[in-house]
């Protein structure tokens, strides 16, 4: 308790001398604002083994460094005025029996039951208004960046650093010129995208109440005004890439007395994953665009399941025996897929919140044999040369998640993260460099106020 107690001092104090040597430049104004939020949250894992944590609250300490906008760019009018900035969250946990597993001397798996440890995390956050008032607002925030965990290697986290995302909602009042009250209801996650296995994540929901101070007061919202726009039309080609640990077991490591045993999530090799994107993309509002492409992939992990499914049939698996699936050899070809995606965008002038998905229409384990891909959106009507050679979920759907920064000469060009998600289970992050090739712009102008 004592190393926490400290922990958190030492933060704080770092907190308040960078806060107060930048504030003596850039946030000098009256659209600065410094936050407090006290938070009280119940976990919500997403498996039933792990339903005993629901019982078990989490306390956590938000400190932000935010900045007001007043409408001197367009797009700020269009989002209502919102708020951005910095924070830094503090998280107590008080879970202690987390499965961690090892192995012994002999070289045999064992459980230990260990404490969560703690969370600390750094990072960005972007508040908007459903609704604004003269004295009252309700309104979201969107917060994304780092979280750096005092244990990890547990079946929840699997590394130091991870990525720590939340989203909330709730009412502001204004009690003075210079302070605000918030209520909010939060869920918040924390997992390393893949990056070191295991990987659960932590899941939170919780309750927050906060202070705001706005030390030189606020500023003067400028008035909306009518203004015209165009929509605009993009033909784009993109790059993405990312790296991920198998989550596929096999007998590959041998005991001291020389005995086969499978190995451990921490144990299994990295895979590349890459897509290449071509399509179209449509800004068809000041605050609104979404795109619609094609999706070439590259799966490395696709090697691993042919590796195993030589394993299965030198064991006599039924899948060879009863059921016939013709045992393949790999090659590059084999770990392709093809695949039609969208994506919605919230543009936020040069940045933008993307949220879509994709359906595999076709995968290279059918390369070179009869066999022919299933339809439908269960994963489990998949037939059996596909649950052999295909990595798990990757049948129907995926999903993305993530953001995109525009940069260059009319915005040109752009880098951006997602989470590549199947069925609510991130495979890889991935990262992204894309750039328009061709660019128009509709001839009829529109007045939007």
């Amino acid at each position: 308790m004592r190393k926490v107690a400290l922990s958190i001092i030492i933060i704080l104090q770092i907190f308040i001398v960078s806060s107060s040597t930048f504030g003596q430049s850039v946030w000098k104004d009256n659209r600065n604002f410094y936050e407090a939020d006290f938070r009280l949250g119940k976990y919500f894992p997403f498996e039933e083994r792990h339903e005993y944590m629901k019982s078990l609250p989490q306390y956590g300490l938000d400190l932000r460094m935010g900045r007001q906008t007043d409408g001197r760019s367009q797009w700020e009018k269009n989002f209502n005025y919102p708020t951005y900035g910095a924070f830094l969250r503090i998280e107590r946990n008080h879970v202690d029996s987390i499965k961690y597993t090892t192995r012994n001397e002999q070289g045999y798996a064992y459980d230990q039951w260990i404490e969560l440890g703690d969370c600390y995390s750094i990072g960005g956050f972007i508040n908007g208004s459903f609704y604004k008032g003269n004295m009252w607002s309700f309104d979201y925030d969107i917060m994304g960046g780092l979280s750096f965990w005092t244990h990890w290697g547990d079946e929840f986290i699997g590394s130091c650093a991870n990525v720590h995302l939340a989203l909330d909602a709730g009412p502001t009042f204004m009690i003075e010129d210079k302070f605000d009250l918030l209520v909010r209801y939060q869920f918040s996650h924390s997992s390393n995208a893949a990056i070191a296995l295991p990987n659960c994540g932590i899941n939170v929901l919780s309750w927050m109440v906060g202070l705001r101070y706005h030390p030189n007061g606020r500023p003067e919202l400028q008035p909306r005004t009518p203004y015209q726009w165009s929509k605009k039309t993009s033909i784009y080609a993109s790059e993405s890439f990312g790296f991920l640990q198998t989550n596929e077991n096999m007998r590959v490591y041998e005991t001291a007395d020389g005995n086969l045993v499978n190995d451990l999530p921490q144990e299994r090799p990295y895979y590349l994953g890459n897509v290449i994107q071509i399509g179209f993309h449509r800004q068809f509002h000041p605050k609104f665009s979404y795109d619609v492409g094609l999706d070439i992939g590259y799966t490395g992990e696709t090697k691993r399941m042919f590796e195993k499914a030589h394993q299965m049939y030198n064991d006599g698996h039924e899948n060879f025996t009863t059921y016939d699936v013709p045992l393949l050899e790999y090659s590059f070809a084999r770990s392709l897929h093809i695949a039609p995606s969208a994506m919605f965008e919230i543009n936020y002038n040069d940045f933008a919140f993307c949220l879509g998905g994709a359906y595999y229409l076709w995968h290279g384990i059918y390369y070179g044999t009869d066999q022919k891909k299933t339809w439908g959106l269960p994963e489990d009507s998949e037939s059996r040369f596909e649950d052999t050679y295909l990595p798990p979920c990757y049948r129907t759907f995926y999903g993305r998640l993530g953001f995109k920064y525009y940069f260059g000469e009319n915005k040109n060009m752009y880098v951006g993260s997602f989470m590549k998600v199947h069925q609510v289970v991130i495979d890889y992050a991935e990262f992204t460099f894309g750039i328009n090739l061709f660019n128009w712009k509709s001839k009829n102008e529109r007045i939007y106020k």
